[in-house]
């Protein structure tokens, strides 16, 4: 996938404050919405799938970056639109978490940066190539998944 740039005042992320820092009694309430949010495989899919949706701008320029850790991206994004906690705080948290939930954490972002990545080249394909055709492949993929 061709790597997309946008400047960071579009980027929702950076809006939302995901690059922010917080301490004291704040930074101990984020990180128990980092633990909650990661405790639960459904806030965290349904999270992780939030950012994909809401966050267009801030998810073009990030996972079209072949050297960004992706899955720690929508991890980190997930826990800011859950909790608004930034990214450094939800890295922080990550390491105190049992390996099963950072395990099943890292494979739906997976799943989920999957479904980002077919959205966006049936996107690219709608644009320059036939709908019929885009329509009957990405149906096929998404019966593979």
């Amino acid at each position: 996938m061709k790597r997309i740039y946008h400047p960071y005042t579009l980027w929702e992320d950076y809006k939302a404050g995901f690059y922010g820092n917080c301490s004291g009694d704040e930074k101990k309430i984020k990180s128990e919405k980092v633990i909650e949010m990661f405790s639960s495989p459904e806030l965290t899919r349904e999270f992780m799938l939030l950012v994909i949706e809401k966050w267009k701008y801030s998810c073009e320029h990030n996972l079209t970056n072949e050297s960004m850790n992706k899955i720690a991206y929508l991890g980190q994004g997930a826990c800011c639109l859950f909790g608004g906690v930034p990214n450094i705080l939800t890295m922080s948290v990550w390491g105190s978490l049992s390996q099963e939930i950072r395990d099943r954490s890292d494979s739906i972002a997976k799943s989920t940066i999957k479904t980002w990545e077919l959205e966006q080249r049936l996107k690219n394909t709608l644009v320059t190539g036939s709908l019929r055709d885009t329509e009957m492949v990405y149906q096929m993929k998404l019966q593979l998944n």
